[in-house]
């Protein structure tokens, strides 16, 4: 646990100090009269004095700030069974909170079909767009890229202030609908439909075995088209789990994809028509441009 150096204390191992620290943290809540919390500045003291650099505790505090505001109200065999239903992405990135805020706000609105559902001093959240023409412009995309953000119920981004020049960025989506469409089809259709067509099956071979006296010789049959139906319905609890999941990895990717964006001054707004139009004006106004020395004023 300890090792000890010629002329000088007693050290005490990383992986024993993860534990001691872990420990006496329990023994501190079970304590009726410890705090129920502590300051900032005296957290800093403490890992301080027990090597823990600054800066990694203040993005430590910053991500646990920038935590889910999201619920899994939700719960059930099928539901569980699926996978989770809010997808998460988070980083530390350069800029002020406010600054980052703008931008992605500006962004989601202009490229992911989103509009603006709620908004607090360090959090926004959207939802998809709503409109006549929505649907269209979700299924056709926009610049080649496919609506990924439209299929959520709600995506939300938390900005939290690590330093002045650092801020830790937080991506939430929320796919509470779609699990629950997902569930809803297994019970109508992989459970319900599956149940329906074994009885309408098996029900006329029981009443000619039962009216023949032949119950022996129908009974294996039967068992026989339970276990296909069984199959069958388990195939297709595969195949919906399968395109869940493979839509919380795209959804995640997704998330990572914005991350990038903000991190490396991806969310910059395109040129407008009219600017479009206006730059090359002025270029057909230059065709020189480029290649004469410019004038001497």
């Amino acid at each position: 646990m300890t090792s000890k150096d010629s002329g000088s204390e007693p050290t005490i191992e990383r992986a024993a100090l993860e534990r001691v620290l872990a420990r006496a943290t329990e023994l501190q809540a079970a304590n009726a009269e410890s705090p129920e919390g502590i300051s900032e500045a005296r957290l800093v003291e403490i890992g301080r004095e027990v090597g823990i650099p600054a800066e990694h505790l203040r993005l430590a505090l910053a991500e646990e700030r920038s935590r889910s505001p999201y619920a899994d109200t939700e719960q059930g065999p099928l539901l569980d069974g699926l996978g989770v239903v809010q997808i998460s992405a988070q980083r530390s990135i350069p800029g002020t909170p406010s600054e980052l805020l703008a931008r992605i706000d500006a962004w989601m609105k202009r490229e992911e079909g989103l509009d603006s559902n709620r908004r607090l001093p360090n959090r926004l959240s959207w939802s998809p767009r709503n409109g006549p023409l929505s649907f269209i412009y979700n299924a056709l995309g926009r610049n080649g890229r496919t609506m990924e953000l439209v299929r959520t119920d709600e995506v939300s981004a938390t900005v939290t202030a690590i330093d002045a020049a650092r801020t830790v960025v937080r991506f939430d989506a929320d796919l509470t609908r779609l699990r629950r469409s997902q569930r809803n089809v297994m019970l109508g259709v992989g459970i319900g439909a599956n149940a329906l067509i074994f009885a309408t099956l098996a029900t006329p071979l029981l009443i000619l075995g039962g009216a023949s006296g032949n119950m022996a010789t129908v009974l294996p049959g039967v068992g026989i088209l339970a276990g296909l139906q069984a199959l069958a319905g388990y195939g297709f609890w595969r195949m919906l789990k399968g395109q869940y999941r493979k839509t919380l990895a795209r959804m995640h990717q997704k998330l990572e994809q914005l991350l990038d964006n903000a991190e490396h001054g991806g969310m910059v707004a395109r040129p407008s028509l009219i600017g479009q139009l206006r730059d090359a004006m002025i270029d057909a106004a230059t065709p020189l441009k480029g290649i004469l020395p410019p004038r001497d004023l």
